[in-house]
């Protein structure tokens, strides 16, 4: 045998190409590390940042100035109305701060979870007509890489209700933060880094369920599906849309129940002499949710579609844009991956 002849056998017989040895294995690709999985999620959470927030913090305003006068009817009113949104009080100070905690909170939370999905997923190549243990792989791949990182949101919603809530006390018993950031960086010094980590476990256990969820099934469909695009009978993005309804329902109609159980603990007025009807325990909560689920489920859902306006729509934004850049396919060979499949190349394999 030549060197020519050798060196073309070494070139076939690759993992994840060579028909008589693809299996179930975990290779990362190259571009495939933690660190290069985080900074392209900082795409889409500058996005957040410079986009969404300054948006949402316009329509807050809106509001706020359409409780004290009526709505405009002619393009004059809507001139001096909107004009006058823009020079309330503090309205650009606190657009900035809501955007550099936005850009911080969706990198340090969603970013950190996503990257280390990749990580996980990525590295576990499934070619086309390979059967393997697909949606139990898909699943376990998912709790692997959220069970370590479900804790990532918690700071930044300790710290944004911290520095919301120090508003509302006397003078004389703020702490005087000036930002969600400002908390953020200030409590693990002057509270001690604990403090950060108060009531973490509905967050946890809502974003472990979300995710985990989310991932498993939106990936889940989308290898299912793949043949609509792949043969041109539909646009990409008509099945993308529904892939992330189906997902986003099925992970949120999990996970939402438990960030209600934190407000029932935490927010809801206490009964008569201060006593606690779930006596302060997110677990008391959550199993009297469970408990009364067929009567109560849909009440469980209260104030929904607040949550999604605030945290909801940016995770969702932030996803479809990280499908765009990979994070859902885990394909190591780029021929073989579900976005660049062309019918001719299926069909010769």
């Amino acid at each position: 045998m030549s060197y020519f002849e050798f060196d073309d056998v070494k070139r076939y017989h690759q993992p994840y190409e060579d028909p008589m040895i693809r299996g179930p294995y975990w290779k990362p690709a190259y571009d495939n590390s933690a660190w290069l999985n985080f900074k392209a999620t900082l795409y889409p959470s500058a996005a957040i940042g410079l986009l969404y927030e300054p948006a949402r913090h316009f329509v807050n305003g809106v509001k706020i100035m359409n409780g004290y006068y009526e709505w405009p009817k002619t393009r004059m009113e809507a001139n001096i109305f909107f004009r006058s949104v823009f020079r309330m009080p503090n309205f650009w100070k606190d657009m900035l701060k809501k955007m550099s905690f936005g850009f911080v909170h969706f990198a340090g939370d969603v970013g950190i979870k996503m990257s280390s999905w990749r990580l996980v997923y990525g590295g576990t190549s499934s070619p086309i007509e390979y059967a393997d243990w697909n949606c139990f792989k898909i699943l376990f791949c998912a709790m692997t890489a959220f069970l370590p990182t479900c804790w990532t949101a918690v700071p930044f919603e300790m710290a944004s209700r911290a520095y919301y809530a120090d508003k509302t006390w006397p003078v004389e018993l703020r702490r005087g933060y000036t930002s969600p950031l400002n908390a953020l960086l200030r409590i693990p010094f002057e509270e001690g880094p604990s403090y950060l980590f108060k009531g973490s476990y509905p967050i946890m256990a809502r974003d472990f369920s979300f995710y985990c969820f989310f991932c498993g099934v939106y990936a889940f469909l989308k290898n299912k599906f793949f043949f609509f695009w792949v043969y041109h009978d539909f646009p990409y993005w008509y099945i993308k849309l529904f892939n992330f309804v189906a997902a986003w329902t099925f992970g949120w109609g999990v996970a939402y129940p438990f960030h209600y159980a934190r407000e029932l603990v935490d927010l809801w007025p206490k009964e008569r002499g201060g006593h606690c009807t779930w006596n302060n325990s997110y677990s008391t909560s959550i199993r009297w949710m469970f408990e009364n689920i067929d009567i109560l489920y849909t009440n469980f859902f209260a104030n929904y579609w607040t949550y999604m306006v605030r945290k909801g729509i940016p995770i969702w934004i932030m996803m479809w844009m990280l499908d765009n850049n990979g994070f859902f396919t885990n394909s190591m060979d780029n021929h073989l991956s579900l976005e660049t499949m062309f019918p001719i190349s299926m069909e010769s394999v």
